[in-house]
């Protein structure tokens, strides 16, 4: 039995279901997936042409442009506001696009996508970072507005680590990091534009690159939308680590002689942890107690192998004599090689038997 004649298809291609808008200074970017098929099921073959409107309330929706993207590809639009969108107060903006058909047909408007028109938040200007030892410091130029809502929003990108001193000799694991990093500073409850922040996840010997931007939020319904300014100059920053360390505190030294170690004296020695974060080892140093102070009478004891650094607060050395008195001092280093200052000397006496 022949089957019952189909009407023929009006190749209408589906609606857009994800249409999103981003606002960013005076501009609006939409963005969404082209359909790959009619309302019939059909696959579309060649482009498909699109009608973008907008409209501030309720009413027609105006159209803003025409375009043409290919089925089943990530497509975009970019719509310069007028001046009449960019001054006044914040108020939303909603666009809507058409997918149409080769008889400028189509199957209903997209997904509504809201954003923001009125006076965007001013471009941060005169960026600058400093590096102290808790990270990188950022400062920019204060203004006067304060809407409610407004925050600083950075974007700390890794452009290339720096090759470290050491780097593979010392045995410490790499760090590894996020090439993008997100980073958002509050007024706090003044509103003030605070005009400076540290960023402490910033890793020393990191080729950085830093972009701000005031960023307004205000809720529509049940939507927050949001508009940032223009973004500003972008800052390349070297985080070079200059700092050294904190000299080790309250080492002390306990002697043990042949006849209490299994024939063989010790001197075993502990200090206070390091907890800095880019800590790498210890170097651990002595001299016989009779000996000038000197580089030339003061032998580093350890670590012996640098592929085996000293990461715990404690170390044993056996090659000593019994009878003899020592002085040993510890210092610290971090991953950069910078070298703490000596801990305090402590003296001690092996036993004779």
């Amino acid at each position: 039995m022949a089957a019952s004649p189909q009407p023929p298809s009006l190749q209408l291609p589906k609606p857009v279901h994800d249409l999103t808008a981003a606002r960013v200074g005076n501009q609006i970017c939409l963005h969404w997936i082209t359909p790959s098929e009619t309302t019939d099921k059909l696959k579309l073959r060649g482009p498909v042409r699109f009608e973008v409107c907008s409209k501030e309330k309720a009413g027609a929706c105006q159209t803003v442009a025409t375009l043409s993207a290919t089925p089943g590809a990530a497509a975009e639009y970019t719509q310069v506001l007028p001046p009449s969108l960019t001054t006044g107060a914040l108020r939303p903006i909603t666009y809507e696009i058409l997918s149409l058909n080769q008889h400028h047909r189509n199957a209903g408007p997209s997904n509504p996508a809201v954003a923001l028109a009125g006076e965007p938040p001013p471009r941060i200007e005169h960026l600058s970072a400093t590096m102290i030892e808790r990270g990188v410091l950022l400062h920019w130029q204060t203004v006067s507005d304060r809407r409610p809502g407004t925050v600083i929003e950075l974007q700390r990108t890794l452009l290339t680590p720096v090759t470290q001193p050491d780097a593979g000799k010392t045995g410490l694991p790499a760090i590894t990091e996020p090439a993008e990093v997100a980073l958002e500073v509050s007024p706090g409850s003044s509103s003030a534009d605070p005009g400076t922040t540290l960023d402490t996840g910033a890793n020393f010997d990191r080729k950085y690159r830093y972009v701000a931007s005031r960023v307004v939020r205000q809720k529509s319904g049940e939507q927050m939308l949001r508009v940032a300014g223009p973004p500003s100059e972008p800052v390349i920053f070297i985080t070079r680590d200059t700092f050294p360390p904190a000299a080790p505190k309250d080492l002390a030294a306990i002697p043990l002689s042949s006849a209490m170690n299994n024939g063989i004296p010790e001197v075993d020695l502990s200090w206070s942890a390091n907890t800095e974060s880019d800590f790498a080892q210890y170097l651990v140093y002595r001299r016989q107690e009779n000996a000038s102070p000197d580089q030339s009478s003061t032998e580093q004891i350890g670590p012996k192998d640098i592929t085996k650094p000293i990461v715990a607060p404690i170390f044993r050395d056996f090659h000593i004599q019994a009878g003899s008195s020592y002085v040993y001092y510890v210092l610290a280093v971090d991953r950069a090689g910078n070298r703490s200052a000596k801990s305090a000397e402590v003296r001690v006496t092996v036993p004779a038997s």
